[in-house]
């Protein structure tokens, strides 16, 4: 098959160079005007995530212009926002991370799509002592030492292995097999995905790791697939589960696949890439945000799109910059050990709920206690930095197309 490739950082700041153009990041001007607040973001907009940034750059501007244009913080000071690609690399996430704290001079660095980015990322800004806002699930992110400076707008990776086999013990797959990719976000599934299925009566066959980025991933689909299991559940990322659905259906394999819906969904990339045929009868699931609830609601018509788009990632960019902007106003102060020691105040119960950030940040002035509820989910956080309350939303592909199967707690 032909893989698609992207231009390296490396590659397009020489091409810019080599016409004269002046070399930027993706945000202008390099430095915050006196007065403003510059908030950074790392985000993927090419390699094997590429699919997800985009959409949460849109809601991080939308959300700061919002912030903006309705008095801004602090007496009136704007945010000014910052964003660099990550190339899902951690080396370039690294560049990019010290960048935004050396050269913009941001108070956060948010996004952080990316488990390898979000850890690779983390000791230099904890060394900044600025706060880290991060859309990635290892669970290494939030334990050790972090200040009190690092806060994830995600499901727990440990969290994920439960949801999964929940999903296979409601399609009645009962001898199942796991195909991982080698990282520490996904290893951290497995265990745990293999506790509930004993939980809920099924039996784990085998457990096959394979490394990203192969040329090939037959002998790894025949090893799993080959003794018929009823399922397999696939954690795998975009590129390399369009590869392994491929052998699945040129071998003629029968097994139910579930996947991850960053590997099977992908914004729409997965069938794309592997056509309706290959992809038909996959199930999937992903960390959701509150469908039904009405701060999501008023998301999807921010970000322009039909009543019924699935927002994965980009309502948590949504609400790592809402929650940034109610800290800060809450401790009425732009340094990171003050303002991020804020966050619970503004995001857990008790307290009024509120979903607008405008009207938030002015009930927050006016002394009012808020239990911020974000687009991507509640915001309510424990004393670690992780998210709770969180739940997974569980599709299927029939026809060339998503079909909500229901929701996982």
């Amino acid at each position: 098959m032909t893989r698609r490739t992207f231009p390296t950082r490396r590659q397009v700041l020489g091409g810019l160079a080599a016409l004269g153009a002046p070399v930027v990041g993706l945000r202008v001007p390099a430095t915050a005007q006196e007065g403003d607040i510059p908030v950074g973001m790392v985000l993927p907009f090419s390699g094997a995530t590429g699919a997800y940034g985009p959409d949460m750059k849109k809601a991080a501007e939308i959300v700061v212009k919002m912030i903006n244009d309705g008095g801004g913080l602090l007496g009136g000071r704007k945010l000014r926002l910052f964003i660099e690609d990550t190339e899902t690399n951690p080396t370039v996430a690294v560049a990019a991370t010290k960048k935004l704290l050396e050269v913009n001079k941001v108070e956060a660095v948010a996004g952080f799509w990316g488990s390898p980015e979000a850890l690779a990322a983390k000791p230099i800004t904890l060394a900044a002592n600025k706060v880290m806002m991060v859309s990635a699930a290892a669970n290494a992110i939030t334990e050790g030492e972090t200040k009190g400076l690092v806060w994830r707008f995600q499901a727990k990776s440990t969290q994920w292995g439960p949801a999964g086999a929940k999903v296979m013990h409601g399609l009645g797959l009962k001898n199942v097999a796991l195909l991982a990719q080698q990282n520490a976000f996904v290893v951290a599934m497995i265990e745990p995905f293999k506790a509930e299925m004993a939980k809920l009566g099924g039996t784990v066959t085998q457990t096959v790791l394979y490394n990203p980025d192969q040329p090939s991933y037959r002998a790894e689909v025949e090893k799993v697939f080959g003794p018929e299991p009823d399922g397999v559940f696939c954690l795998s990322l975009l590129t390399d589960f369009a590869s392994i659905a491929k052998e699945v259906y040129r071998g003629g394999f029968h097994s139910k696949i579930t996947s991850l819906s960053i590997g099977a969904d992908a914004e729409g990339k997965f069938l794309q890439n592997v056509g309706a045929e290959v992809a038909e009868g996959i199930h999937h699931l992903q960390p959701a945000p509150p469908l039904e609830a009405p701060s999501y609601k008023k998301f999807v018509k921010l970000m322009g799109a039909p009543d019924d788009a699935v927002f994965l990632f980009a309502g948590n960019a949504h609400d790592q910059i809402c929650t940034i902007a109610l800290a800060m106003e809450k401790a009425k102060s732009q340094d990171a050990a003050a303002w991020s020691k804020a966050i619970p105040d503004v995001c857990n119960p008790p307290g009024e709920q509120v979903d607008d950030v405008v009207q938030a940040l002015a009930m927050v002035r006016a002394g009012k206690k808020i239990d911020f509820v974000g687009a991507g989910a509640t915001c309510d956080f424990d004393a670690n930095g992780d998210q709770i309350n969180r739940s997974f939303l569980h599709q299927v592909i029939e026809k060339g197309k998503n079909r909500i199967v229901g929701v996982v707690t």
